[in-house]
C-alpha cells in the first residue's frame, strides 16, 4: 500500500486568488501534475478537508476540474471551510464512497493490510471540529468489526491539542471521545489530519496522531503567540507506505528544487581526495 495525503487546498473560484495574492488554483494544479509524475505511484490520494476556501459552488467547480486530473483513486473528506452540500454534490463523482447524505459522510476502505476509516469532523458554521454521536457510534462499530486488524483514521481536525496557540482552540472539540476508543481498541494505531497547515506528530497510547502540511500555504507553529499567521513556506504532502507489518509515513516536498541525482562515489570522494 502507498497513499499520498494532501490537505487544505483552499480552491478559489476561477480567476480569484486567496487573500488577493496567492494563486491557490495554479499551485494546486501544479501539485496534481507532480503527483501524477511520481515514479512510485500511490494506490490512492487522500485529500483531508478544506477543499475550497469559502464553500461556494464556483470554487467546487474548479476543485472538481483540477482534482479530477489526478490519475489515482481519490479518498475525500470535508473540512471546516467546506459546505457539506456543495462538497458532496460536486465531489461525490470523484469519490463515490462519500455516499449521498451530506450530514453523514463516513466510509471504510478494506483494500489494504491496514483498514482506513474516513470521517467528517466539520461542524457547519464553525471553525472548530466536532464528532457527532452517529459518527462515534459508527467508529465504534467499525473498530469492533475490524476484529484486531490495524486501523487508521483520516479526519480534518486533530482530536487533541498539539500545543499550537493559534490552532488548538479550533481543534476537534470532543476529540477525547475518539481517544477513548483508542483506550478500548488497541488496533487503532493512526489518526491523520489536515487543518493545521503543518507537519506535527504526537502520541496517545498506541495511537500516532499527525497533521500534514497544506498544498499551498502553511501556518507556522507558535506555542504562545495566538495571532493568525500564515506563510508561504514550502508545500508538501505526506506519503503513507505499508512496509511489512509497519506503517511508514514520510514527507514528500511539493516545492520546486534541484535534483534528484543518483549518488556516485567517484564524484563524492574523487581519487585525488582519497588518503593514500
Amino acid at each position: 500500500m502507498l497513499l499520498a495525503q494532501i490537505s487544505d487546498t483552499h480552491f478559489r473560484s476561477a480567476g480569484e486568488k486567496l487573500y488577493g495574492f496567492i494563486d491557490v488554483n495554479a499551485a494546486n494544479a501544479d501539485a496534481v501534475s507532480q503527483l501524477n509524475a511520481l515514479p512510485e505511484r500511490p494506490d490512492a490520494v487522500v485529500v483531508s478537508g478544506d477543499i475550497v476556501n469559502c464553500g461556494r459552488p464556483q470554487e467546487y467547480q474548479v476543485a472538481r476540474r483540477v482534482l479530477g486530473g489526478l490519475n489515482y483513486p481519490l479518498l475525500l473528506i470535508p473540512g471546516n471551510h467546506d459546505d457539506k452540500a456543495h462538497f458532496l454534490e460536486a465531489l461525490s463523482p470523484l469519490c463515490p464512497q462519500l455516499g449521498r447524505d451530506a450530514q453523514n459522510m463516513r466510509y471504510a476502505i478494506d483494500d489494504f493490510a491496514t483498514r482506513l476509516l474516513f470521517i467528517d469532523s466539520s461542524l457547519a458554521g464553525e471553525s472548530k471540529g466536532f464528532l457527532t454521536p452517529q459518527t462515534l457510534e459508527w467508529l465504534e462499530a467499525e473498530l469492533v468489526r475490524a476484529d484486531g486488524r490495524p486501523t487508521a483514521i483520516f479526519m480534518h481536525h486533530p482530536p487533541l491539542p498539539l500545543g499550537h496557540a493559534q490552532m488548538d482552540p479550533i481543534a476537534c472539540e470532543n476529540g477525547h471521545r475518539l481517544l477513548a476508543l483508542a483506550d478500548r481498541f488497541p488496533a487503532l494505531v493512526r489518526v491523520f489530519c489536515g487543518h493545521n497547515h503543518g507537519l506535527a506528530f504526537t502520541q496517545y497510547r498506541q495511537l500516532t496522531i499527525a497533521t500534514v502540511p497544506g498544498t499551498v500555504h502553511q501556518v507556522p507553529y507558535c506555542h504562545e503567540d495566538r495571532r493568525p499567521y500564515y506563510d508561504m513556506s514550502p508545500p508538501a504532502c505526506v506519503m503513507h507506505r505499508q512496509v511489512g507489518d509497519q506503517w511508514v509515513s514520510y514527507q514528500h516536498s511539493l516545492a520546486h528544487y534541484a535534483g534528484p541525482w543518483l549518488y556516485d562515489a567517484a564524484i563524492s570522494c574523487p581519487l585525488e581526495d582519497r588518503p593514500c
